[in-house]
């Protein structure tokens, strides 16, 4: 079953040259943010589709109209990997290891300096070389390849990590004297790794982990006594993986965490149903990852098919989507997700808001992953 609405108003038409978007052969990342997704090509272009009211697609387009197609962040640059924000801002590294970040920038999001939204990449962190990135809903953390780590943008909560709840319109060091290896930016929390294998969490109480409602201003360990290989915030939740394969969730909504009980947690607890997962994408009331035999499952919270089984049944556990098919990468957004199948092809679920799933304005939302348009 899937709901639809009439009309077309507010959604652009691909412009003329454009190619209609990338071939489907080509996608080398996919990621989802809130409402819109963005993807590098093996040849280095990034493209991105979906809601574009902050200029967050990157192509410093006349209009904010959202795209159901993939338009090019600025032809001829070449990327290594995107990140889309749990808000309106994104950020990317380039092949030569250069930070750039783009939209809305009311808090310093975006790190150039200043507080002024912009509509195509500027750099950040001039000078330096860059390994990854995390965008959050208003503040971004980045890794170096010194492995030093790096926050900026909002901080009201804690979320930047660096002791204090002050605002920063640049990069300030999280961690001094540490090395880092991962880093993922929540709503109003930040996770990371470090190269031994620890996590550590810090931000608004309740979703740190650590088993209170403490909010904490500088990093915490979390699920100390084991390795830990992977770990992904969603907007109020955590996922993460150990080094045995099995995934653990905490915060809130309890749905999201799939251990079969529907409570929230403020410590690591177990996903039910075992498996060995390769990959956690948590998203904002539901949660889909990927195991290692390369099936797809997901949870939570369905009130617009992000589960993606064909109801609109919430779901405490994990549930298999599209059990037919093996997947090789997976973007969650707020209520939608997107994911590439081992053809190469590019297949979304959940809410169509901004053409987020690469659907016509016609369709509100998919509770099965539908094979998104021109992609």
């Amino acid at each position: 079953m899937v709901a639809t609405v009439g009309g077309g108003a507010g959604f652009a038409a691909p412009a003329a040259g454009s190619g209609l978007g990338p071939a489907v052969e080509q996608w080398r990342q996919l990621a989802a943010g809130d409402s819109y997704n963005c993807a590098v090509r093996a040849d280095a272009s990034l493209w991105c589709w979906g809601a574009n009211g902050q200029g967050q697609l990157g192509n410093d387009a006349p209009t904010f109209d959202p795209q159901a197609v993939p338009v090019q962040v600025e032809p001829g640059s070449q990327w290594r990997s995107v990140r889309p924000g749990k808000g309106t801002h994104t950020c990317g590294i380039r092949t030569d290891g250069s930070l750039w970040c783009w939209g809305s920038n009311w808090a310093g999001q975006v790190g150039d300096g200043t507080q002024t939204s912009r509509y195509a990449p500027v750099p950040v962190g001039v000078g330096f070389s860059w390994l990854v990135m995390a965008t959050g809903n208003s503040h971004t953390c980045a890794i170096r390849d010194d492995a030093t780590l790096w926050c900026w943008g909002q901080n009201h909560v804690g979320q930047l990590g660096d002791g204090t709840q002050t605002d920063r319109l640049t990069p300030v060091q999280i961690g001094v004297g540490e090395s880092w290896v991962e880093v993922s930016a929540g709503w109003g929390h930040t996770c990371a790794r470090r190269v031994d294998a620890t996590m550590w969490c810090w931000g608004v109480g309740a979703r740190v982990g650590d088993g209170t409602n403490v909010q904490r201003l500088s990093p915490v360990q979390i699920g100390a006594g084991f390795g830990w290989t992977q770990v992904t915030t969603g907007y109020d939740h955590t996922c993460a993986i150990r080094a045995d394969e099995t995934l653990w969730c905490w915060g809130f909504p309890g749905s999201a965490l799939g251990d079969g009980t529907g409570e929230s947690r403020l410590s690591p607890v177990q996903v039910a149903g075992g498996g060995a997962w390769a990959t956690v994408e948590p998203g904002y009331w539901h949660t889909c990852g990927l195991r290692t035999d390369a099936s797809l499952w997901c949870w939570g919270a369905n009130i617009r098919g992000e589960v993606g089984d064909g109801t609109y049944s919430s779901q405490l556990s994990p549930v298999p989507v599209a059990a037919d098919q093996t997947w090789a990468q997976l973007g969650g957004g707020m209520d939608h997700n997107c994911a590439v199948r081992a053809d190469s092809t590019v297949w979304c679920w959940g809410s169509n808001d901004g053409g987020a799933i690469g659907q016509r304005p016609r369709v509100s939302e998919r509770n099965v992953p539908t094979r998104a348009l021109l992609l």
